[in-house]
């Protein structure tokens, strides 16, 4: 048998070098490149997941935390407006605000509740006590009394708000006499059909007899 000559024996070499080039990138580096391809796709599939397991996350938090702040609020209203008028503790803190704000308490008149109608006519749920105050002093305390009141935790809103000067005397200082209409609500239905309980007790008549 005829030995190769160096030029064959050199092409044969080329040749199994390419072989063997192409038999690694088939069995070797390629099946590599489709882990590669398959990672690439199972990576990006988890990052969606993530994605949006997190966008869920926020929604839940953003949920609990509405859930939070509607508390916070239906506290804040019933706080505001009461299931009940409480008009002992009202009138007691209005006569402390007064006091505060350097004013002398006069007078207050609760007037009957009534119920608030909606656009039906039907009962909207609450209802709303006007309440006449008469408090005296200086201009400066009144602006701070009707300051205190608009910052009350209860909601109490000023109707209106009148004030005269009353000339001083021998005997007194010149003083502002205040007369301010409140409103406050309370979140019931309060069915009345006459004031409770009058303002001051009637006075007889002179030639009235006792009765035998």
């Amino acid at each position: 048998m005829n030995k190769l000559s160096a030029q064959t024996q050199m092409i044969v070499a080329a040749v199994l070098v390419v072989l063997v080039v192409v038999g690694a990138l088939f069995f070797g580096i390629l099946p590599e490149f489709d882990k590669a391809k398959q990672l690439d796709t199972q990576i990006q599939e988890l990052d969606s997941q993530i994605n949006t397991a997190k966008l869920l996350v926020s929604r839940r938090q953003s949920a609990k935390a509405q859930a939070a702040q509607t508390e916070v609020d239906l506290i804040k209203i019933a706080n505001q407006v009461p299931e009940s008028p409480e008009l002992p503790s009202l009138i007691i803190n209005l006569q402390d605000t007064a006091n505060a704000a350097g004013l002398e308490f006069i007078q207050i008149t609760p007037q009957v509740p009534t119920p608030i109608l909606d656009q039906g006519g039907q009962p909207a749920g609450y209802t709303s006590i006007a309440i006449d105050v008469k408090v005296e002093g200086q201009w400066a305390d009144m602006i701070d009394y009707v300051g205190r009141l608009s910052r009350y935790t209860r909601g109490v809103r000023v109707k209106t708000a009148q004030f005269s000067t009353v000339p001083g005397s021998e005997t007194t200082e010149r003083y502002v006499e205040g007369r301010i209409s409140l409103v406050v609500y309370t979140m019931s239905v309060i069915n009345v059909s006459s004031p409770a309980v009058p303002s001051a007790p009637a006075t007889p008549p002179a030639d009235a007899q006792p009765s035998q």
